[in-house]
């Protein structure tokens, strides 16, 4: 017991050294793991932040050109509408004909400023606007005597005189540009956008007037209320940089001078600057009317919370670490390490392949000392059960073979056919009486007693016996066997040959009635005994059938039933890997097309004879 308490304490003083660097071990994966996850942690949180302010620059982005699109399809209806050019392409002697014109125009322009921006995102503060359509219009049209004669940024029809001296008229009238874009306030001080195209007719191409549709700023609003930034402000700019809409500027306030609006090189992007002291990310995109939309977010804003993760981390770390600390004495000091020289040990080949046996570990410790002990024993049993159960395996495979072929009552068939025998030579039907001799040969053969093993002798006996059962029912059917007489003793697994033979007449022949040959030989290899059965049939796709013999077993599926007798090509391909292993069994030799089937047999030769067979004699 002395010496016992030695050797324990002894071990106690090896693990306590032990402790220290099995603590630092612990203490910086903690430290590795809390500082990755809360890298992590603070990236996708950064990472979903600023996702979150591109997300909300790119819906805005898509309203804003869905807004505009739609002013584009107003105008572009007028310019394309069959019912407004006759109108503006009328003539008229009297400028009171054109009286019923003008004011069927006026109330198509009407309809059209009627039709919603369909801006209304769910905003509750959202008034929804309509277009403001006007037609300027030029001496060139019918209608030029009635339209208005100073224009007014409302829907309506004007004469152009007020408008030549606009930049943007001045533009499309010298076909700088098929559309222009621009912003002002109108007569009620509202903060609105216009668009503008050139009418000309679709007849003649002659200028007749301008279309512009207006719509208030406030169509817009509710787009970037509905995308607010947390932090932040949303900048829309005209071509020349002066403000539509923003959170922070005025309408039309000129921010060319803006550092970050200078530093915009590109038509989309992001680029960081500072602003008030403070750096800011501007994440901006160009609309198709050459407008610019900004996002500008402060950097601090996707770092929020980069504290608050880091300091959530380290106290889980400091926690853990306390944790563990109070458990290493315990836990890993008294147990991890010897079970994990326990685990070391049964991890060698050597046991593992029961070649040698599990080394004895004095621990100190009495469970784990017990654990050792017990697996060694756990082993050994687990050996022998291996054992027995692959010795029973094979016996069950082999008591399924042979419940297989031991399935047909041989006494019962036997006497049937001896009365059938019988009574046809007694009625003088000798053909009758060959035929049924033929066929008990075939299934004494065939039946084998059950056994697996037959002798190549006894197995040609049992195919010649069924093919002359053909030859009396097939006119022209020519049967060649070539099998030297020192292979005839050879043992091979029974019924192989009249499976194939069969399936050469039922395949091979099944669209023909004369010259049918098969032919049966039989020779010796470097990989063992070869038979072959070769027909001068339909012939098959060797390949095809060469692949169908390499595809794994599938119970069940009755694909063996080709030749219609219960055992087909793979029922005998199967039987002979059982027997003599994966190397062996059919194969399919490539022939002329049209020519025929050549399959051989591979088995290993056997040159002994088996035992004599006691059912020998003939029905």
């Amino acid at each position: 017991m002395a010496i016992r308490f030695k050797k324990r304490s002894g071990h106690s003083g090896l693990l306590y050294r032990l402790s220290l660097p099995i603590f630092l071990l612990i203490v910086t994966f903690i430290a590795l793991f809390a500082t990755a996850a809360s890298y992590i942690l603070i990236r996708v949180q950064n990472d979903h932040t600023l996702k979150m302010a591109e997300q909300s620059t790119k819906f805005v982005y898509r309203n804003m050109e869905y807004q505009l699109n739609t002013m584009n399809n107003v105008a572009a209806f007028l310019m394309s509408n069959q019912s407004i050019e006759n109108l503006l392409m009328s003539t008229y002697q009297m400028p009171f004909e054109a009286v019923s014109d003008f004011y069927t125009l006026e109330a198509n322009l009407q309809n059209l400023s009627l039709l919603s921006l369909l801006n209304d995102f769910g905003s509750g503060n959202v008034v929804q606007q309509s277009y403001v359509v006007s037609v300027a219009l030029e001496p060139g049209s019918g209608l030029y005597a009635m339209a208005t004669e100073h224009f007014s940024p409302i829907t309506g029809i004007y004469k152009n005189n007020d408008l030549q001296n606009q930049k943007w008229f001045q533009s499309l009238n010298r076909g700088e540009r098929q559309i222009v874009w621009w912003s002002q306030k109108s007569d009620a001080d509202s903060a609105m956008i216009y668009s503008a195209r050139k009418k000309t007719s679709l007849k003649d191409g002659r200028s007749v007037g301008m279309v512009i549709v207006g719509a208030d700023t406030g169509s817009i609003r509710g787009i970037f209320d509905n995308a607010r930034l947390d932090e932040g402000f949303h900048l829309l700019l005209d071509e020349s940089d002066r403000v539509i809409y923003s959170e922070r500027y005025n309408f039309l306030d000129d921010a060319s001078e803006l550092q970050y609006v200078r530093a915009l090189a590109d038509a989309k992007g992001s680029i960081i600057t500072k602003i008030d002291g403070e750096n800011h990310r501007v994440m901006f995109e160009t609309l198709d009317n050459g407008w610019k939309l900004l996002a500008v977010v402060p950097e601090s804003h996707f770092s929020r919370y980069t504290f608050a993760i880091s300091a959530f981390g380290a106290a889980t770390a400091a926690a853990a670490l306390l944790i563990a600390g109070f458990w290493l004495r315990r836990i890993v000091v008294r147990v991890t390490v010897p079970i994990t020289k326990l685990v070391t040990a049964i991890q060698r080949p050597e046991v593992v392949e029961f070649k040698e046996a599990l080394p004895y570990l004095n621990t100190g410790i009495y469970e784990v000392d017990e654990l050792n002990q017990k697996f060694a024993s756990m082993l050994v049993t687990i050996h022998s059960l291996i054992e027995k159960s692959f010795t029973e395996e094979i016996e069950r495979r082999q008591l399924q073979l042979e419940l297989l072929h031991a399935q047909i009552n041989p006494h019962f068939l036997y006497n049937t056919l001896d009365l059938i025998n019988c009574r046809a030579i007694m009625t003088g039907d000798r053909e009758t009486s060959q035929i049924v001799r033929s066929l008990a040969n075939v299934f004494r053969y065939g039946l084998n007693r059950g056994q697996t093993w037959i002798s190549l002798e006894e197995e040609m006996k049992q195919v010649e016996a069924y093919l002359h059962i053909q030859k009396m029912m097939m006119n022209d059917l020519h049967v060649d066997i070539q099998i030297p007489g020192d292979l005839l003793s050879a043992t091979i697994v029974h019924l192989i040959l009249q499976p194939l033979a069969e399936n050469a007449i039922i395949h091979g022949f099944a669209d023909r009635k004369s010259g049918c040959r098969i032919a049966i030989s039989a020779r010796l290899e470097r990989e063992g005994l070869v038979l072959r059965v070769e027909d001068n049939g339909r012939g098959c796709d060797a390949d095809k059938m060469n692949r169908m013999l390499r595809q794994p077993p599938v119970l069940d599926t009755n694909e063996s039933n080709e030749a219609g007798s219960g055992y087909g090509t793979l029922n005998v391909h199967r039987r002979i890997q059982l027997h003599d292993g994966e190397g062996y069994g059919l194969r399919y030799v490539e022939v002329g097309e049209g020519t025929g089937t050549s399959v051989e047999v591979v088995m290993p030769y056997r040159p002994e004879r088996p035992a004599a067979r006691k059912d020998a004699a003939h029905v």
